[in-house]
């Protein structure tokens, strides 16, 4: 099997829980408010500006320059995105990294200490989700914010990489030329599982502040039906 498709298919029970938590419901019924939504901004930036860092650090790493693609860095387009929540809706920032967030950086630090090659299973989770999944979650940010063009949706905005699908593709590809023994793949697909787990956290801890910004009654009405 390869290794895009042991990813894959290792992962798709991950991703459904994933897709369950409420939060994420909310945000495809239109039930985001604009500081929750900056929370998430300013999670997602700590998140990509520490594996962005560590991969620009390893970039030479035999496995890792294979997939060494700075078309796909966020952090810029989260600090603009940010940016703009803040002038528009007047939102504000935390102001310290939350658990969750904490928990992320803190595991990617320690996997990139130890095993850097494991970092191909990070970027695999992320960018990819933000190829596929997130062009969707554009479309309702835009429409629940009321956003034009790319004002605030800079996340999604991939404007060095011309065809999405066939990038993808290659990025596949390039995944299943990876120089990699069974034992690393194994702890790939691992690696891979565990990053949609810390996902799912940062999306539980957005789902609490959700609940406390727009009050209970509002939120019961994203819920499914039953």
């Amino acid at each position: 099997m390869s290794v895009a498709m042991m990813l894959r298919e290792g992962t798709a029970q991950k991703h459904e829980e994933t897709e369950k938590v409420p939060y994420i419901r909310a945000i495809f019924r239109g039930g985001l408010d604009a500081q929750t939504y900056t929370y998430q901004l300013e999670s997602l930036h700590a998140v990509y500006q520490v594996m962005e860092d560590l991969y620009r650090q390893n970039k030479d790493n035999p496995i890792l320059s294979k997939l060494y693609f700075p078309s796909l860095f966020r952090e810029k387009t989260l600090a603009e995105d940010i940016a703009t929540f803040q002038k528009k809706f007047g939102t504000k920032l935390r102001g310290e990294v939350s658990k969750a967030t904490q928990n992320y950086i803190d595991h990617i630090r320690k996997i990139a200490n130890s095993k850097p090659e494991l970092l191909v299973a990070q970027a695999y989770v992320r960018y990819l989700g933000d190829l596929s999944g997130g062009q969707a979650i554009k479309k309702v940010v835009a429409k629940t914010f009321g956003l034009e063009g790319n004002e605030g949706t800079a996340f999604y905005e991939f404007p060095e990489i011309e065809d999405l699908m066939a990038f993808k593709g290659i990025y596949r590809q390039n995944l299943d030329t990876l120089p990699l023994n069974d034992s690393q793949k194994t702890e790939l697909l691992e690696e891979a599982k565990t990053t949609f787990d810390l996902n799912k956290f940062l999306f539980l801890e957005l789902d609490s502040d959700l609940k406390q910004n727009i009050g209970m009654e509002r939120y019961q009405t994203l819920l499914p039906a039953g």
